[in-house]
């Protein structure tokens, strides 16, 4: 988590402080000396860990001069950083990392794998599985592309593609990321049990992965559990995974969920703090689970998350579409707008909490015909999740929620 700030009613005063300090700044500059805050409680900036480590990680030195081996060592650090934090700046600085390697025709097979991950984040699948196609071609035992290549496969819900993948890759990878990649597949395909199964099974065994990638097959243990409404096995798996990452923001954000569908927004901010420079994902589910529970900085983290979607709209960004419409449907109460980014996000990628997203803001607009994309999707992975199977049926039925 960023640095925690434990007075929420506060939250009001610190943004009013943050802004009259950088309207001083401002107005600085044409002033003989640098701008002195008058007391130590006027907020300059919030850091963020993904912002501090990015910062350390800039200027270290001239990337367009790098050789291979640096270059892709460097924009590897900046993606580890992107993955845990779910910044995309991140990965911009992994881009320029490459320098020269970005563009390189022929490249190497780890450039072409790398270039491929930042592509990935963009939602440039396309592009990105040709870098990936390319680089099997050069090595068709390079576990990293063929784990890539399955979830890529998955977000986009290609179940016969990402079972492919996944064959592919057992053979070549730690037995724990095999199975992780299988077990996330087999669900994806309607076979939750069955995956559930086979990673506790592989979580009791062996392995040499890093801890980034032990706490991935745990949170997917831990949504699987989910799935199969196993509340007490899906907190425990997602609370091992967090001892492993504590601060990796898509595991924070699936426990949110999981907390919000049991209706105990208290205990989400609880788990997500108060901190306002944490990521978006997390700051959704704090507004979220703030509005249900009328928390006194409702307010701030709803205005908050506005201007970082108004931010996000402003230089292109299409990669949070998902919670851009929980966004407007759980916090803004606005159906209509919800479901036009669930219809303009269900195009491009296509995982359960895509589906999810579709069905609860078409049925909330009143709009069932927009959900059959993600009722006929269902049918055709024959997913058992049964919370979604519910929403399918009140889409199908025609009945509001």
């Amino acid at each position: 988590m960023r640095s925690t700030i434990h007075h929420r009613v506060d939250g009001l005063r610190s943004v009013a402080a943050a802004v009259a300090a950088v309207a001083l700044l401002f107005a600085g500059v044409a002033s003989a000396g640098p701008y002195r805050p008058a007391t130590d409680d006027v907020v300059l900036e919030h850091l963020s860990p993904a912002v501090i480590a990015l910062r350390q990680l800039r200027g270290r030195a001239n990337t367009q001069a790098l050789a291979l081996g640096d270059a892709l060592a460097e924009a590897r650090r900046y993606i580890q950083v992107g993955q845990t934090q779910s910044d995309p700046r991140a990965y911009g600085y992994a881009q320029a990392a490459l320098g020269r390697w970005w563009t390189a025709d022929p490249a190497p097979t780890e450039v072409l794998v790398t270039r491929a991950r930042i592509l990935q984040f963009r939602h440039e699948f396309d592009a990105s599985l040709a870098q990936l196609e390319a680089a099997l071609k050069s090595d068709q035992f390079d576990a990293d592309a063929w784990l890539l290549f399955a979830g890529i496969q998955q977000v986009r819900g290609n179940v016969r593609g990402a079972r492919m993948a996944c064959l592919k890759l057992i053979p070549i990878a730690d037995p724990l990321i095999g199975a992780t990649c299988t077990a996330s597949t087999a669900a994806l395909g309607g076979r939750v049990r069955q995956g559930v199964e086979l990673l506790k099974h592989a979580l009791t065994q062996p392995t040499g992965t890093s801890l980034p990638e032990r706490a991935w097959a745990w949170t997917t243990l831990a949504e699987l559990h989910a799935r199969l409404d196993e509340t007490a096995s899906a907190e425990a798996a997602f609370r091992q995974a967090l001892q492993l990452v504590p601060e990796d923001v898509y595991t924070k954000a699936a426990y949110a969920d999981l907390l919000l569908d049991q209706n105990r927004p208290a205990d989400v901010r609880v788990l997500l703090g108060d901190d306002p420079a944490q990521a978006d994902a997390t700051l959704l589910r704090a507004a979220i689970a703030a509005r249900r529970d009328g928390d006194a900085d409702a307010a701030v983290l709803k205005n908050n998350l506005a201007e970082r979607v108004a931010e996000a709209a402003a230089r292109g960004d299409q990669t949070h579409l998902r919670e851009q419409a929980r966004f407007a449907l759980e916090v803004l109460d606005d159906p209509a707008r919800a479901l036009t980014l669930a219809q303009r996000n269900f195009a491009v990628q296509r995982e359960p909490g895509d589906a999810r997203v579709l069905l609860d803001s078409a049925i909330a607009a009143g709009d069932l015909a927009a959900a059959q994309p993600a009722v006929a999707w269902l049918r055709e992975t024959g997913s058992d999740a049964s919370r979604l199977q519910r929403r399918a049926q009140q889409a199908a039925a025609g009945v509001k929620r």
